[in-house]
């Protein structure tokens, strides 16, 4: 399955709902408070409440087991969590002023918020099942790969076997837990950059290409990243689910009272 999927997914949806949006800009003023607003505010919300309320289900109780893997409803959380807010803000017609604009601001907090937990979820490695690995289960890959890494440089001559050592030996930088995860895209680019340059000078000298050599080498950086992230990554996440939580609290009370101001002044689904 594509890690990416639900996002891409949102991407489609949220272009679409721009499509059509600006077409009812061309043809009426959008206004929150119209047919259209009122439903892309109500099915927003509802995406929102589905995806706080059923994940959070899924996650912490025996509830919803039958209904697939946590892993799949992460996905669907990911989704609704950006479509839904996406939604509301169209609601607003991009007007923010009052409860409503608080609101505005707080969903869209939430969602960016969202958009850091995602990232530090990735950050921990995992089995295509889905589960987490332990330290023990990438100290075993680690190995596996080292041990087939000597192997291929024994057969590519002495050079290769300089090249598997000086990576080995190479000086690890020391970060913050913050700078080691947020950092990691940066760091792999660099990474492969500098390996790829030393792999071409090599293969200059060779009768053979090296791309086996170069593929374990990225295979044992990976892992020994992982291992040095995860339990950084694990650290962050504790953080961002005491913020997270609270902050969609907070937006869910102020829904409900925008949702009763609304109620209460006479707004309806039709005019």
């Amino acid at each position: 399955m594509d890690e990416s999927l639900e996002l891409k997914l949102s991407l489609v949806v949220c272009l679409g709902l721009s499509g059509l949006y600006v077409a009812y800009a061309l043809l009426a003023e959008p206004s929150g408070g119209d047919p259209l607003g009122h439903w892309l505010g109500i099915i927003g919300t509802g995406l929102m409440a589905f995806t706080e309320i059923f994940y959070s289900l899924r996650k912490r109780t025996n509830l919803l087991r039958w209904a697939g893997p946590v892993r799949y409803w992460l996905s669907v959380h990911i989704f609704t969590g950006i479509v839904g807010p996406f939604m509301v803000l169209t609601h607003t017609a991009f007007q923010f002023r009052g409860l409503a604009g608080f609101t505005m601001f707080m969903t869209a907090l939430v969602a960016g918020s969202g958009f850091i937990g995602r990232y530090l979820y990735t950050a921990i490695p995992r089995s295509l099942a889905g589960v987490e690995s332990s330290s023990a289960d990438l100290v075993e890959l680690i190995n596996l790969t080292q041990a087939e890494l000597l192997a291929v440089a024994s057969e590519r001559g002495p050079q290769v076997q300089a090249l598997v050592k000086a990576d080995e030996n190479r000086q690890r930088q020391k970060r913050s837990d913050w700078a080691l995860v947020l950092l990691r895209g940066w760091d792999d680019w660099r990474y492969r950059t500098h390996l790829r340059r030393q792999i071409r000078a090599l293969e200059k000298t060779q009768t053979v290409k090296l791309g086996e050599v170069e593929r374990l080498l990225l295979q044992r950086r990976a892992r020994e990243r992982q291992l040095r992230m995860i339990q950084a990554a694990r650290r962050l996440l504790s953080v961002w689910h005491v913020a997270h939580v609270p902050m969609g609290a907070v937006l869910f009370t102020a829904v409900g009272v925008h949702i009763a101001a609304e109620i209460f002044f006479g707004a309806g689904l039709a005019r």
